[in-house]
């Protein structure tokens, strides 16, 4: 285990593996979570957050009473008509709020919460040469979250804070676009930019551009026709 590597991100950063190991194909089975668990050396409870990672990045499909199934990230996701709604929702949520909330951090930042975002961004980075989506979500989701201190209004932070885990993983949903994957670093850079050169309106510019994108990337319509 890496440091700082929780028993579910080291369960599925070895499923992915197992996943490459073996070649499997889309419509491939993994062997049951009973099996998994005790080759892996977890708990279920582990097991299942490592599967709910997998599937939230579109490379697993969890089918109760069926087993667990390799899918095509590239097919987009989510893949049933209730979870697409539920990201529709949530990125029409993120959409109406964090823009503004870029647009504050700008006017109201510390150097500290500039150093702290670029190194969200840093962390980010590195987990992709590690080829660790998990980490990678946790460095997304930790930039989202400066943002929210920087922009020093505790009521947005108490709006979302019900949503969280919803948002955490919504902000996960874009990993599972392979050939996009590091589109994140750069459209988080220029937010971190704008939020250094305190350009509110650029700033908020920035984050409506990167919210519509990860919604692009994650194959989610969340604007009804």
């Amino acid at each position: 285990m890496t440091q700082n590597e929780s028993a579910p991100e080291r369960a599925a950063r070895d499923i992915r593996n197992l996943i490459k190991n073996r070649a499997l194909q889309t419509g491939d089975s993994l062997p049951s979570q009973r099996i998994l668990a005790r080759d892996l050396g977890i708990s279920r409870a582990s097991l299942r957050e490592a599967l709910a990672t997998l599937e939230a990045f579109g490379q697993i499909r969890v089918q109760a009473g069926k087993g667990v199934f390799i899918t095509d990230p590239q097919d987009g996701t989510p893949r049933d008509a209730r979870s697409a709604r539920h990201a529709a929702q949530v990125y029409q949520f993120r959409l109406a709020i964090e823009p503004y909330v870029a647009g504050l951090a700008a006017q109201a930042r510390t150097n500290a919460h500039l150093s702290a975002l670029k190194d969200s961004i840093e962390k980010m980075r590195q987990a992709f040469v590690d080829d660790n989506l998990f980490q990678a979500g946790k460095a997304d989701t930790a930039f989202h979250n400066i943002l929210l201190q920087a922009a020093d209004n505790p009521l947005f932070a108490k709006a979302m804070h019900p949503t969280a885990q919803s948002i955490h993983e919504n902000q996960m949903l874009p990993f599972a676009n392979a050939a996009a994957i590091q589109a994140p670093l750069q459209e988080q850079e220029q937010v971190l930019r704008f939020v250094r050169e305190r350009n509110p309106s650029r700033a908020r510019d920035a984050m409506h551009f990167h919210v519509l994108s990860a919604a692009t990337r994650a194959h989610v319509a969340f604007l009804r026709p």
